[in-house]
């Protein structure tokens, strides 16, 4: 199923420019590497996504929340009411239906022991970050065994142009080993084996890297490699054309979405 994104409202670029500019941040937000995939089971983040366009705001609240809270001592304590954050992620309706999904993503991340949310009636909702490892412990900042995610997700507006599935999917290439460089003997590539960690269908990441493609994010490219006794196989090999999305996406963008 395709949707139209429209371009972030007024209200929502300057809730984001209001966060971003609150948290300090000069450089984006470090995951575990084992937050994104998982050598048995189901990786966290597969996990939040699960649940069609409920799972998108979940991931979308996740990650807007692990970067403005990830400086000691990992919490937000500020009154943004529920509406601020669905304008911030530039949902319908913010102020009613917009509200109600973000208030349902935080009792769900605090239900998941992704964050820790004061949930008073009446009061706009606070958070506490949680390990990382969803064991309902402290909070600690990945020094080791990490992917970077660009700060240009938030201030660049692409966390409101992907939909979930196109968005978990950019961080899994993000994870994959390799880089960007066109020239480079070593270039971003998947196996079977590696896609499976993350827990995509092979639909889902097909449609979702053709759409990155369509952004003008990815480059995807076939080679021919040599297997064992002299087999040959196609391999994908993926180039991210703007890896620190310093540029805007084009308004509006048509989004595919499933998992």
């Amino acid at each position: 199923m395709s949707t139209t994104r429209p371009e972030p409202t007024t209200e929502s670029r300057i809730n984001m420019e209001q966060l971003t500019s609150a948290s300090k941040r000069k450089t984006g937000l470090q995951l575990p590497h084992s937050f994104l995939r998982s050598e048995d089971g189901i990786p966290p983040l597969l996990s939040l996504l699960r649940g069609g366009r409920s799972g998108e705001v979940r991931l979308k609240l996740y990650l807007t929340a692990s970067l403005i809270a990830a400086a000691r001592p990992h919490e937000y304590r500020r009154n943004t009411p529920a509406r601020a954050w669905a304008e911030l992620l530039n949902l319908p309706e913010p102020a009613t239906a917009g509200a109600r999904r973000v208030s349902d993503a935080f009792e769900w991340l605090n239900d998941h022991d992704y964050l820790r949310v004061d949930r008073r009636r009446g009061v706009p909702p606070k958070f506490t970050l949680l390990s990382m490892d969803l064991d309902g412990k402290e909070y600690a900042k990945p020094t080791t065994e990490y992917v970077a995610i660009p700060l240009g997700l938030w201030t660049r507006h692409w966390i409101n142009a992907l939909s979930g599935t196109e968005l978990a999917i950019f961080l899994a290439i993000l994870d994959l080993p390799g880089n960007d460089d066109p020239h480079s003997r070593q270039p971003r590539f998947a196996t079977g084996e590696q896609k499976d960690r993350y827990g995509f269908s092979d639909d889902s990441w097909t449609q979702a890297t053709k759409q990155l493609v369509h952004l003008g994010v990815l480059e995807v490219t076939r080679k021919v490699a040599n297997g064992g006794m002299s087999q040959r196989r196609n391999r994908n090999i993926y180039r991210l054309i703007d890896p620190h999305l310093d540029a805007e996406p084009g308004w509006p963008v048509t989004c595919w979405d499933g998992v």
